[in-house]
Protein backbone atom coordinates (compact mmCIF):
# COMPACT_ATOMS: atom_id res chain seq x y z
CA UNK A 1 0.00 0.00 0.00
CA UNK A 2 1.24 3.53 -0.85
CA UNK A 3 2.07 6.05 2.24
CA UNK A 4 0.72 9.25 1.60
CA UNK A 5 2.79 12.22 0.64
CA UNK A 6 2.87 15.90 0.07
CA UNK A 7 1.81 17.86 -3.12
CA UNK A 8 2.60 21.68 -3.59
CA UNK A 9 0.32 24.00 -5.29
CA UNK A 10 1.41 27.47 -6.52
CA UNK A 11 -1.19 29.79 -5.37
CA UNK A 12 -2.42 33.12 -7.51
CA UNK A 13 -1.20 36.25 -5.33
CA UNK A 14 -4.92 37.02 -3.96
CA UNK A 15 -5.61 34.06 -2.30
CA UNK A 16 -7.70 33.26 0.49
CA UNK A 17 -4.38 31.52 2.53
CA UNK A 18 -2.57 34.83 1.60
CA UNK A 19 0.73 32.63 1.02
CA UNK A 20 2.54 31.70 -2.12
CA UNK A 21 1.83 27.85 -1.89
CA UNK A 22 -0.02 25.15 -0.05
CA UNK A 23 0.25 21.24 0.24
CA UNK A 24 -2.59 19.30 0.28
CA UNK A 25 -1.93 14.88 0.67
CA UNK A 26 -2.32 12.58 -1.81
CA UNK A 27 -1.84 9.17 -2.90
CA UNK A 28 1.20 8.56 -5.78
CA UNK A 29 -0.09 6.55 -8.40
CA UNK A 30 3.12 6.20 -10.49
CA UNK A 31 4.24 8.06 -13.56
CA UNK A 32 3.81 11.74 -11.75
CA UNK A 33 0.39 10.96 -11.09
CA UNK A 34 -1.53 11.72 -7.45
CA UNK A 35 -4.79 11.74 -5.93
CA UNK A 36 -5.81 14.19 -3.75
CA UNK A 37 -6.71 13.16 -0.26
CA UNK A 38 -7.94 16.73 1.30
CA UNK A 39 -9.26 19.75 -0.10
CA UNK A 40 -7.33 22.67 -1.40
CA UNK A 41 -8.35 26.03 0.96
CA UNK A 42 -6.35 27.92 -1.82
CA UNK A 43 -6.04 26.88 -4.96
CA UNK A 44 -9.01 27.03 -7.36
CA UNK A 45 -9.65 24.32 -10.37
CA UNK A 46 -8.82 21.25 -8.14
CA UNK A 47 -11.07 18.80 -5.55
CA UNK A 48 -10.73 16.09 -2.63
CA UNK A 49 -9.96 12.98 -5.25
CA UNK A 50 -8.98 14.61 -8.63
CA UNK A 51 -5.46 13.34 -10.16
CA UNK A 52 -3.49 15.62 -10.67
CA UNK A 53 -0.22 15.94 -12.32
CA UNK A 54 2.93 16.71 -10.45
CA UNK A 55 6.76 17.29 -11.19
CA UNK A 56 9.66 17.80 -9.00
CA UNK A 57 11.55 16.27 -5.87
CA UNK A 58 10.86 16.60 -2.34
CA UNK A 59 7.76 17.98 -2.64
CA UNK A 60 6.45 17.50 -6.39
CA UNK A 61 4.71 20.71 -7.83
CA UNK A 62 1.37 20.24 -9.16
CA UNK A 63 1.21 21.43 -13.30
CA UNK A 64 -2.28 20.14 -13.98
CA UNK A 65 -5.31 17.87 -13.70
CA UNK A 66 -5.48 14.53 -15.18
CA UNK A 67 -8.76 13.35 -13.51
CA UNK A 68 -11.48 15.27 -12.24
CA UNK A 69 -13.24 13.49 -9.50
CA UNK A 70 -16.56 14.87 -10.83
CA UNK A 71 -16.53 16.87 -6.93
CA UNK A 72 -17.16 20.78 -6.20
CA UNK A 73 -15.17 22.69 -3.77
CA UNK A 74 -16.30 25.69 -1.99
CA UNK A 75 -14.62 27.84 0.79
CA UNK A 76 -16.76 29.93 3.83
CA UNK A 77 -14.86 32.15 5.54
CA UNK A 78 -16.95 32.10 8.99
CA UNK A 79 -17.30 34.88 11.57
CA UNK A 80 -15.58 34.42 15.21
CA UNK A 81 -17.20 32.30 17.31
CA UNK A 82 -19.57 30.79 14.24
CA UNK A 83 -18.67 27.29 14.05
CA UNK A 84 -20.06 26.52 17.46
CA UNK A 85 -23.12 28.73 16.61
CA UNK A 86 -26.74 27.34 16.77
CA UNK A 87 -27.30 28.27 13.18
CA UNK A 88 -24.37 26.99 12.07
CA UNK A 89 -25.46 23.88 13.16
CA UNK A 90 -28.86 24.08 11.62
CA UNK A 91 -27.82 24.93 7.75
CA UNK A 92 -24.68 23.21 8.30
CA UNK A 93 -26.91 20.23 8.93
CA UNK A 94 -28.30 20.23 5.83
CA UNK A 95 -25.43 20.10 3.41
CA UNK A 96 -24.16 17.53 5.62
CA UNK A 97 -27.62 15.58 4.01
CA UNK A 98 -26.62 15.49 0.64
CA UNK A 99 -23.53 14.26 1.94
CA UNK A 100 -20.90 17.95 2.12
CA UNK A 101 -18.35 17.54 4.42
CA UNK A 102 -15.87 19.92 5.28
CA UNK A 103 -12.59 20.74 6.67
CA UNK A 104 -11.44 23.56 8.66
CA UNK A 105 -8.44 25.80 8.90
CA UNK A 106 -8.07 27.88 12.02
CA UNK A 107 -11.86 27.72 12.78
CA UNK A 108 -13.05 30.33 10.68
CA UNK A 109 -12.13 28.60 6.92
CA UNK A 110 -13.59 25.69 5.80
CA UNK A 111 -12.73 23.45 2.46
CA UNK A 112 -16.67 22.54 1.87
CA UNK A 113 -16.46 18.99 -0.70
CA UNK A 114 -19.64 18.42 -2.66
CA UNK A 115 -19.98 14.85 -3.83
CA UNK A 116 -20.35 13.95 -7.64
CA UNK A 117 -23.66 12.69 -6.65
CA UNK A 118 -24.79 15.86 -4.64
CA UNK A 119 -27.73 18.14 -6.17
CA UNK A 120 -25.49 21.09 -6.68
CA UNK A 121 -28.44 23.24 -6.92
CA UNK A 122 -29.41 22.65 -3.59
CA UNK A 123 -25.89 22.54 -1.87
CA UNK A 124 -25.49 26.02 -3.58
CA UNK A 125 -28.82 27.20 -2.18
CA UNK A 126 -27.82 26.08 1.31
CA UNK A 127 -24.68 27.62 1.19
CA UNK A 128 -26.20 30.90 0.02
CA UNK A 129 -28.79 30.64 3.00
CA UNK A 130 -25.55 30.57 5.18
CA UNK A 131 -24.55 33.66 3.86
CA UNK A 132 -27.66 35.26 3.68
CA UNK A 133 -27.64 34.57 7.73
CA UNK A 134 -24.79 36.39 8.30
CA UNK A 135 -22.90 32.81 9.19
CA UNK A 136 -19.76 32.89 6.20
CA UNK A 137 -19.29 34.85 3.14
CA UNK A 138 -18.38 31.79 0.73
CA UNK A 139 -16.82 31.41 -3.27
CA UNK A 140 -16.67 28.41 -5.23
CA UNK A 141 -13.08 26.96 -6.41
CA UNK A 142 -14.43 24.57 -8.50
CA UNK A 143 -17.74 23.18 -9.43
CA UNK A 144 -17.28 20.15 -11.66
CA UNK A 145 -20.85 18.85 -11.03
CA UNK A 146 -23.34 19.65 -14.60
CA UNK A 147 -24.90 23.40 -14.26
CA UNK A 148 -26.95 23.23 -17.05
CA UNK A 149 -30.85 22.95 -16.43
Amino acid sequence: MNELVKVKFELEPENTLNSSTETLWAMPLGNNLYRLQNSPFGAYGYSYEDVVIAEGTGIPTVVGLYENSGRSTYRALLGVGVLEAKEFKKVWGKLESIGCTYEGLESNLLSIDVPPDADIFEAYSYLEAGEKAGLWDFEEAKCAHNTEA
